[in-house]
């Protein structure tokens, strides 16, 4: 007899549920906390201020999902899961080589559901048998496997139910096997990246205990521009980027949208967001580039004149004309001095100004998932598995003796799931012979009253 395996308190249930409870509450905290692979440094300062922000990141919680901390929890879970794989579940897959027993009748009466008959065997009939016959016919109409030995047998439907808890295991252990990938050789990021300037990837976030490597290539913003709804909403944005090597050769040009990214080399670029980094001028000929700061729909920059004026700048986007604004302190509001359309000029004190455009800025967040493939295998499994685990694993058996001219059949089994239905069908199988009992008992009653009644004739014509 072999030894069974035993991994101790890595395959026990408790070390499981400890471990998945911290991986869960260390994944609700990346939920929760803006990531600053995904999203930029910004959005983190943005989310607690700058102090507090950077406190977040110093402690790992800006890169959850790249912490030690988060990579040993997922190596823990992954060895207990697979101790208790080998230990419990796997083991179990033997048992299904296994043939049922053979039970008779005083067996079947201790099953979970069970039913009993007696009828009168038909004239001429020696032995019993033809009522397993019609049994086993039923069962197997109804997709059941039947061992039969003489006056018994056992039939088994949904085997292949047996499976669920396997599978699943394997998906679930695959799963851990994909992020593992990804947090050991992967990596992700945001970058915001002015119009003619290049995407890199030097900041990019990823494990601490990394051994993997960055791309030996960059990402040049061609074109970038945003499309609105009538109402001012921006609907799409829009980047054209060109894959450039170390010595500056196009490798690969392509246009990227919300929901549509471009992959090279096994590294998907998203387009994130969408903004205007600064506005081009010209003052009298003189080119001049002043930045601009998100002001509700619009963009604005601000160009103090003196201590008491200032003169604003404000535009929506790269079709949109630019407006001028003075405001100064003694004003409620600033009032608009004129409207130049990209690529106009207008006239201002003496000072001719000429609008050349905006300089847009691209968000675009990147990553390497080398697990994917993984993971999506994992999922499979995990979706079969729960496919199976709805399949009813059921047994029956059933047991026919005869003394003289009684036949006795015993039917019962047991089914985990979907009992109701089970029962159903086991009555439904029995139900004739229940008739059979049923027709005999109103036969032996008619024949002892008939008995009766004779001797009670005797009795008076003796008298």
């Amino acid at each position: 007899m072999s030894k069974k395996l035993s991994f101790g308190i890595w395959s026990s249930v408790k070390m499981s549920v400890i471990l998945i409870a911290l991986t869960a509450a260390t994944i609700l905290v990346g939920a929760w906390c803006p990531q600053e692979g995904q999203v930029g440094r910004e959005k983190v300062f943005e989310a607690f201020g700058k102090d507090n922000g950077q406190i977040v990141i110093n402690l790992g919680l800006a890169d959850t999902y790249h912490s030690p901390w988060f990579l040993f929890l997922i190596a823990m879970l992954s060895l207990s899961m697979l101790a208790a794989s080998f230990e419990r579940v796997f083991p179990r897959l033997l048992t299904l080589k296994n043939k049922m027993p053979l039970l008779d009748k005083g067996g079947i009466e201790k099953l979970p559901f069970h039913k009993s008959v007696e009828y009168e065997a038909e004239p001429g009939t020696e032995s019993g048998g033809k009522s397993l016959d019609e049994i086993e016919s039923k069962l197997k109409k109804k997709g059941f496997n039947i061992i039969r030995e003489g006056n018994k047998l056992t039939g088994e439907q949904g085997l292949i139910g047996r499976l669920a808890p396997s599978v699943t295991h394997v998906g679930l252990l695959s799963l851990l096997v994909g992020v593992t990938i990804t947090s050991w050789t992967g990596f992700n990021g945001f970058q915001p990246v002015k119009l003619g300037e290049c995407l890199s990837f030097e900041d990019s976030q990823h494990s601490k205990l990394w051994i993997g490597s960055l791309p030996n290539w960059q990402g040049r913003v061609i074109e970038t521009r945003r499309e609105n709804h009538p109402t001012g909403e921006p609907k799409q944005w829009y980047t054209t980027l060109a894959i450039e090597d170390k010595f500056g050769k196009v490798l690969k040009t392509a246009e990227l949208s919300v929901n549509n990214p471009l992959t090279y080399d096994n590294v998907d670029i998203y387009q994130s967001s969408w903004g205007i980094d600064s506005i081009a001028l010209k003052f009298n000929g003189q080119k001049q580039t002043i930045p601009v700061n998100p002001m509700g729909k619009r963009f604005a920059a601000f160009l103090p004149l003196d201590q008491d004026s200032v003169m604003i700048f404000s535009v929506l986007d790269q079709k949109s004309d630019l407006r001028i604004f003075a405001k100064r302190s003694n004003w409620e509001a600033p009032k608009i001095l004129t409207e130049i359309k990209p690529g106009q000029s207008a006239t201002l004190g003496g000072v001719t100004l000429t609008y050349d455009g905006i300089i847009p800025r691209t968000g675009l967040q990147y990553k390497r998932d080398p697990g994917i493939f993984v993971v999506y295998t994992a999922f499979g499994f995990i979706m079969i598995g729960v496919l199976l685990a709805f399949i009813p694993h059921r047994h029956v058996w059933a047991c026919e003796e005869q003394n003289d001219n009684k036949i006795s059949l015993a039917i019962g089994g047991r089914s985990p799931k979907a009992k109701i239905a089970f029962e159903r069908m086991i009555e439904k199988i029995i139900e004739p012979y229940e008739k059979l009992q049923i027709a005999w008992q109103l036969k032996n009653q008619t024949e002892k009253i008939v008995d009766e009644q004779i001797r009670e004739e005797i009795c008076q014509t003796s008298k």
